[in-house]
């Protein structure tokens, strides 16, 4: 076949794949195209675009057509083929495929925006989402050591220090409200306990056994806090003192108290 006869049936694929042949010019047209793998290839490109098209789904358009085809649409947008056809039918129906292909080019554009613009969304209220966790935790800090201000300079506090006379660590300082009869240890360069071990806290009637009360551990640094130890009521108490016991506590002390301070009678 010479080349201006393939170069003509070239140029009716359009046509063809559009439905815009007459039916003489189309069985014609199929007796050269069984024989034309080129003309073969644009026919399924020229279908391939209209089934996307005909589809018109989320998922069609979402997914776009694949960036080589994109690129030979556009070639076949702007190639002078086109202004060679002769049959007015066959120019409307091409110029109509151009436009189609061209919008969904431009469709799949858009759909490629849109889950980018999703994502950034889904980024930022994520990052909102840790900003706002991160702003409540540190309101719950400062709630916590403005009531721990308040429970320390309330008029009805009595403040202990319990450490060794002449020595800077470690300190316990024991804050116990009169009123409420509620205590508050808060702990200075203590030591944390060894493993399975922990801090008892003990109160010392001026006669009797010690009386046991709360087990704690301190931080890496020494810093420890407990807060709302009920102080037992009936007795007269001289003192506190803290000793080193199993993690779960002792009905008696095991070990010699390492701090001490008095407790001034009310």
């Amino acid at each position: 076949m010479s080349t201006d006869r393939e170069q003509e049936m070239l140029e009716l694929t359009a046509a063809y794949a559009l439905g815009a042949l007459s039916p003489e010019d189309a069985r014609g047209f199929e007796t050269w195209l069984a024989t034309s793998p080129a003309g073969q290839r644009e026919v399924a490109e020229y279908r391939e675009v209209g089934a996307l098209m005909a589809l018109g789904s989320t998922t069609a358009i979402s997914a776009g057509p694949s960036p080589d085809l994109k690129q030979r649409v556009v070639e076949r947008a702007t190639s002078t083929k086109v202004r060679h056809l002769h049959a007015p039918k066959v120019r409307t129906q091409v110029v109509a495929w151009i436009g189609l292909a061209a919008s969904l080019v431009a469709v799949s554009g858009l759909a490629l925006q849109q889950r980018t613009l999703r994502r950034q969304l889904a980024q930022q209220t994520t990052s909102i989402a840790e900003l706002e966790a991160t702003l409540a935790i540190r309101e719950a800090r400062l709630a916590n050591r403005e009531a721990q201000l308040s429970a320390i300079l309330d008029p009805n506090v009595q403040l202990t220090r319990m450490g060794v006379p002449g020595e800077r660590k470690p300190v316990v300082q024991l804050f116990w409200n009169r009123k409420t009869n509620l205590v508050m240890i808060h702990t200075f360069q203590l030591t944390p306990a060894a493993a399975s071990r922990a801090y008892q806290l003990w109160f010392i009637p001026k006669t009797g056994k010690p009386i046991p009360s709360v087990t704690f551990n301190t931080e890496p640094s020494g810093h420890g806090m407990v807060q709302q130890i009920t102080v037992p009521e009936g007795v007269e108490l001289t003192a506190a003192a803290l000793t080193d016991e199993p993690e779960g506590g002792s009905l008696q002390p095991t070990t010699t108290p390492f701090l001490v301070g008095a407790l001034t009678p009310s």
